[in-house]
């Protein structure tokens, strides 16, 4: 072989190698870190449906019915539950016409409990990758009597969900009691789940999302967001975030300039939470210019500030992200340029 084609020769392997090597650059950056396998994560969803006894008891036999419900439903029946006041509280409970209403239209507006039990069983096979030791809360759903204030809830005995606060943005009753359109926007049945999951992980984070200043309480509220996307990575954004498609491309295509807005207006490192609360508080929107601007916006930007930093940090895993309370080293370490 002559000079000239070996020297062709080795210039054209180190072509190659320099395609390969960008090749694996390439895909590692592209690669999603949070698409997992979690074949090996078991779980055993406790998934009880209060209102499905409740509300199909014969009324006559509610007094022979208590001992058992009190094992299986602990957060309604329990105390003094055979005491005749409180046996008349729950046949008036049944009674209530509102209560009566709720419950005739879970067969049009819920049906079936498989896709929102199966939702949220794969959010918890995600939980238990990152965190194997910790058990699983058992799940009870009721009908609230549209306890709007408080569709979920945590509590002892698990996490309880007011199961007629999720009938459908456009549920009748919902209008009645005059529920602003930006809460009743969430209430449709395919949010339970990353709404369960936002309130778990704001339980079991909460010494470690607060900050002092804007900027802090936004990387803080973002680092829910990015859990939330690790425990249910295949779900699009606007459902994750219980954004409209209007509201998400709105995020996405004024990032920069809504970065730029809250710069240029100091309240980055504003500590006076009145100036800057609507920018991470559910709410109409932000801007009355921009009508599709959502409400809490500024976690969207707190989100991508986190995501950004655990791009550039592979190495830190998703609970050393968590309980991690130094807020400026995570925005110095994402060099977060929208």
């Amino acid at each position: 072989m002559s000079k000239i084609h070996k020297a062709n020769d080795s210039f054209m392997k180190n072509v190659f190698k320099i395609i390969i090597s960008a090749s694996i650059i390439f895909t590692s950056c592209d690669s999603n870190r949070l698409e997992i396998d979690t074949s090996n994560s078991k779980v055993n969803l406790v998934f009880n449906n209060y209102e499905q006894d409740l509300f199909n008891v014969d009324q006559t036999q509610i007094a022979k019915q208590l001992d058992n419900w009190a094992i299986k439903y602990p957060p309604f029946v329990n105390g003094d539950y055979k005491k005749p006041a409180n046996i008349y509280v729950l046949k008036d409970y049944l009674n209530n016409e509102l209560n009566l209403k709720l419950w005739n239209d879970w067969s049009e507006k819920i049906g079936d409990y498989e896709p929102i039990k199966s939702d949220l069983e794969s959010a918890f096979q995600h939980y238990k990758y990152y965190y194997p030791n910790d058990s699983t809360p058992p799940i009870y759903t009721y009908i609230s009597g549209l306890n709007y204030e408080e569709p979920i809830v945590f509590s002892q005995y698990g996490i309880i969900i007011g199961i007629d606060m999720f009938y459908g943005s456009d549920y009748q009753p919902y209008k009645k009691l005059q529920i602003p359109g930006f809460l009743s926007n969430n209430f449709n049945k395919e949010y339970i789940a990353p709404i369960v999951m936002r309130d778990f992980a704001k339980q079991k984070f909460k010494a470690f999302l607060s900050g002092k200043t804007m900027l802090d309480n936004m990387i803080g509220l973002g680092k829910i967001e990015y859990f939330l996307e690790a425990m249910m990575p295949n779900m699009v954004d606007s459902a994750r975030f219980q954004f409209t498609e209007k509201q998400m491309n709105w995020c996405n295509s004024h990032e920069g300039a809504f970065w730029k807005h809250l710069t240029m207006k100091n309240l980055l490192f504003s500590k006076d939470l009145h100036s800057y609360k609507k920018y991470l508080q559910p709410g109409p929107f932000v801007s009355s210019l921009e009508r599709d601007s959502p409400g809490r916006a500024g976690v969207y930007i707190g989100y991508k500030i986190v995501k950004k930093y655990m791009e550039r940090n592979p190495n830190i895993s998703l609970n050393e992200l968590m309980i991690d309370t130094d807020f400026n080293a995570l925005f110095s370490g994402a060099k977060y340029k929208p």
